[in-house]
């Protein structure tokens, strides 16, 4: 556990420094009693690390902000989708979304998909950017019932 706040403490870290992304939109995520303000600044660091060049210096010390999610994402399926959804109501451009898609998205379907796919498919019949997002998903080690669900939704809603 205490790894884990180091890792947030990191993240946080990144998120708090200026004029790094230049566009935050810190809507409809509460974030009281979780440890740094929780999922949205979660969000805001894993932003801000996927908006760095590829070959930016940056990037090296500032990864563990992907472990911080991937723990998010597997230990606590509502802390999970706190952060999808809180990406998702930033404002982000089409890549850094299919980033979010093929990877903190689908590894929340491959983790808690059996029991979550009804809250997806229950936004995707009100969303269409909520069904493109699960469009842009890959199959992974998803059961094929969840999979089959995520490609209907993503057709539908």
């Amino acid at each position: 556990m205490k790894s884990i706040l180091l890792w947030w403490g990191e993240a946080v870290r990144l998120a708090s420094q200026p004029g790094k992304s230049g566009m935050h939109r810190n809507r409809g995520i509460e974030s009281a009693g979780k440890p740094h303000g929780g999922p949205q600044k979660i969000a805001e660091a894993w932003v801000q690390f996927n908006r760095l060049p590829m070959g930016a210096s940056e990037r090296q010390s500032h990864m563990q902000v992907l472990d911080v999610v991937d723990d998010i994402i597997q230990r606590d399926a509502d802390g999970g989708w706190e952060f999808i959804e809180a990406v998702r109501q930033m404002d982000v451009d089409a890549p850094l979304l299919s980033n979010l898609a093929a990877g903190p998205l689908e590894d929340y379907l491959v983790a808690h998909g059996e029991a979550e796919i009804e809250r997806l498919e229950s936004l995707a019949k009100q969303d269409a950017s909520f069904r493109e997002l699960l469009g842009r998903t890959w199959k992974n080690s998803m059961s094929d019932e969840v999979w089959r669900r995520v490609q209907r939704a993503a057709r539908s809603g």
